[in-house]
C-alpha cells in the first residue's frame, strides 16, 4: 500500500507531459488519501552579542637570595622584580566576532607588611579584536597601551617607561587536536625617562630620556592525547624571542600538562615548564655580546593549576608555580654587574573569577 501511494505521489510530481503518449486507463475508486507534501521552512538564528567578565591577582615573589645584575657586585635587587598584578576585563561576542578590553594595574617591589609601598607603579591596557575567520583557525588583532612610574625616592633600576604595543596574533586546531596552540607576533615602542644625579650637585637631577623599539614573537603549540576518559596528555613547544634596539633574547622550552578532569566542575592542570635554552645580548658599541644564558635544565618551572566551575555564569581558574632557575652571566667587564651563575627563583601565584552576563 505504501509503495503504490509513494508511486502516485511521484508520478503525480512528474506531471502530464512526460506520459502523453501513453493510453490513459479509467480512474478506479480507492480508499486512499493522497497527502501532499508539506515543506518546513526553518529560519537561521538570529546573531546576538553575548558579554563575559573578569577580574583577577597575580603575584610574582622572587626568592630573597636571587641577585641580579643591574646593582652590582653583592647587592640583591629581588624584591624591586617583585610584582602585585590586578586586572580586570570584559569581552563581547557575536558570531564569529570577538571584542575585547582588558586592564592591569601593576605594583613594582615587595608588597609584605614590611615593605607596604610599591616601588613602581604601571598600567596596562590591552584592546583586542579577534575573528574566527576558520572552523579551526581564528585571527587577532591587539594594541597595548602601557605606563609605568617609578619611586625615585627608593632603590630601583627601574626608570618611568611607556610602551606602545601592535600585535597580530593566531589560535588554532587541526588535525583533530593533533596540532593546537597559539602565536603572536608584534612590535613595540618604548621610551623611557630617568633621573641622573649630578655628581658635584648631590641632590640635582637632570632628566633623561631613551628609545628601545623592537619586535617580538611568542607562540604554543603540540599534540592533544587522551590517556584516559578522564586524563590527557598536553605536551608542547614554547619559543619566544625579543629583538630591541639594545638587546636580543630567544628562549625555547618543552612544556607538558596532563589535564585531569577531577569531577564535572573540576579540571586539575599540572604543568612542568623546561628550558632547553635561553640567550640574551646586550648591545655594547654597537655589537651585541653575550649578557646571561640558561643551558638545558638550568630553568625549571612547576605549575599547578585548576578550573573550577561554580555554575552556568560563574567560574574560577587558580595557579601557583615554582620557578628554579639559574642564568650564567657573562661579559661582566664590558656589561657590568656580577659574573657568572646567579639564582633568579620565583613564586607565582594567580587567582581569576569569570563571569558570563548571558
Amino acid at each position: 500500500m505504501k509503495k503504490s501511494l509513494y508511486l502516485l505521489a511521484a508520478l503525480s510530481l512528474l506531471g502530464t507531459n512526460v506520459f502523453a503518449k501513453e493510453v490513459v486507463a479509467p480512474a478506479e475508486t480507492s480508499k486512499e488519501v493522497i497527502v501532499e507534501p508539506v515543506v518546513v521552512i526553518e529560519e537561521a538564528p538570529v546573531e546576538t552579542w553575548s558579554f563575559s567578565g573578569r577580574t583577577y591577582l597575580e603575584t610574582e615573589d622572587f626568592d630573597g637570595g636571587s641577585s641580579l645584575r643591574w646593582q652590582g657586585p653583592g647587592e640583591n635587587i629581588g624584591d624591586d622584580e617583585d610584582g602585585t598584578f590586578w586586572g580586570t576585563g570584559v569581552s563581547a561576542t557575536k558570531g564569529k566576532l570577538t571584542l575585547d578590553l582588558n586592564v592591569e594595574k601593576r605594583f613594582g617591589g615587595d608588597l609584605g607588611f614590611n615593605r607596604p609601598d610599591a616601588e613602581w607603579e604601571a598600567l596596562r591596557v590591552d584592546w583586542k579584536v579577534r575573528y574566527q575567520l576558520f572552523a579551526n583557525q581564528a585571527f587577532h588583532l591587539k594594541y597595548r597601551n602601557e605606563e609605568r612610574t617609578r619611586d625615585y625616592s627608593r632603590t630601583a633600576y627601574q626608570s618611568n617607561w611607556t610602551r606602545d604595543r601592535y600585535e597580530l596574533g593566531t589560535d588554532f586546531n587541526h588535525f583533530n587536536g593533533m596540532l593546537a596552540g597559539w602565536l603572536v607576533v608584534g612590535y613595540d615602542k618604548d621610551k623611557s625617562t630617568g633621573l641622573n644625579e649630578l655628581k658635584d650637585a648631590p641632590g640635582t637631577h637632570t632628566i633623561s630620556s631613551e628609545r628601545d623599539n623592537g619586535w617580538y614573537w611568542e607562540g604554543d603549540f603540540g599534540p592533544s592525547f587522551k590517556l584516559t576518559e578522564k586524563l590527557s596528555l598536553n605536551p608542547t613547544i614554547y619559543t619566544t624571542g625579543e629583538m630591541y634596539d639594545s638587546y636580543e633574547m630567544v628562549e625555547t622550552q618543552l612544556r607538558v600538562m596532563m589535564p585531569y578532569q577531577a569531577t564535572e566542575k573540576l579540571t586539575i592542570m599540572p604543568r612542568i615548564r623546561f628550558t632547553l635554552e635561553r640567550t640574551q645580548d646586550a648591545k655594547v658599541n654597537g655589537d651585541y655580546i653575550r649578557d646571561y644564558e640558561n643551558k638545558a635544565g638550568s630553568r625549571v618551572r612547576y605549575e599547578l593549576m585548576a578550573n573550577y566551575v561554580i555554575n552556568e555564569q560563574f567560574s574560577t581558574f587558580l595557579g601557583v608555580a615554582y620557578d628554579d632557575n639559574t642564568r650564567d652571566y657573562k661579559n661582566a667587564d664590558k656589561i657590568g654587574g656580577n659574573e657568572g651563575k646567579k639564582d633568579l627563583d620565583m613564586w607565582w601565584t594567580y587567582i581569576g573569577l569569570n563571569y558570563k552576563f548571558n
